[in-house]
């Protein structure tokens, strides 16, 4: 997997929200779905506010690609599974970025939903 450079991080996940557009397994993208993202230094994560069962979610999984558009720019990603030691420190990036919504952000807190963080990797 590819490393984010540091500045590309940083322009990925400043946005408040940013658009994922999954890649089928015939090459088409799906529409686009507003999420919120996440950074962990030079790491990217999202995670599915309807846990495993969301569309985007699934697709993620099926074929590991995609992209992300953070404000004008389209980044081409892959997608992975987030490792468990992650999910404390992702925990903690949703609470700095998002806890003016407490209660959005308890809920991304929940199993379902940490669950389905991915981490973002720049194809």
């Amino acid at each position: 997997m590819n490393s984010w450079r540091p500045q590309d991080a940083r322009a990925v996940t400043a946005p408040e929200e940013v658009q994922v557009v999954i890649r089928r397994g015939d090459g088409s993208l799906r529409r686009p779905t507003t999420i919120w993202i996440v950074g962990d230094g030079d790491r990217v994560f999202v995670r599915s506010t309807n846990g495993r069962t969301a569309d985007w979610f699934r697709g993620a999984l099926a074929t590991g690609t995609g992209r992300i558009v953070a404000r004008s720019t389209t980044h081409d990603v892959e997608f992975t599974e987030a490792d468990d030691g992650d999910l404390a420190r992702v925990d903690a990036a949703y609470r700095a970025k998002y806890g003016r919504y407490a209660s959005i952000v308890d809920h991304l807190e929940k199993d379902g939903p940490r669950a389905a963080t991915l981490e973002i990797h720049p194809a």
